[in-house]
């Protein structure tokens, strides 16, 4: 089994998981970081995240999934931006979660990049 298939099916299981947290308690999620999101964009994010992971668990190529998953960490990111502001009382929370996000994302970037430029790899993974 190639390191891409591990990968992926390591990144679509979080995926899902991360994705569940944040359609069935958006509100929670949202205060433990102290983001000001509302509900809807909250589940909007982990309905994302959802469908990355399906995709990526499904016996398909994952370069195109995996380039979803870095769009959705950019977005993440941009959102906990403005979380990390002096006035959050959960600012240390949201850094540190916006600090997992940033290595997740180099992970997805580096995953998605040799997806890419391995186009025999990235077919053998389809499994």
């Amino acid at each position: 089994m190639n390191r891409l298939v591990i990968a992926k099916r390591a990144l679509g299981v979080l995926s899902i998981g991360i994705g569940l947290a944040a359609c069935v308690a958006p509100q929670r999620l949202a205060r433990m970081i102290g983001l000001d999101a509302d509900p809807g964009m909250m589940s909007a994010f982990g309905a994302r995240e959802i469908a990355a992971g399906s995709g990526l668990l499904s016996p398909v190529e994952p370069g195109p999934w995996l380039w979803m998953r870095v769009g959705g960490d950019v977005m993440d990111l941009a959102a906990l931006g403005g979380a990390v502001k002096p006035e959050n009382p959960r600012r240390a929370v949201a850094a540190a979660v916006a600090a997992v996000v940033g290595v997740i994302t180099i992970l997805d970037l580096a995953l998605a990049a040799r997806a890419t430029l391995n186009r025999r790899e990235n077919e053998a993974a389809a499994t």
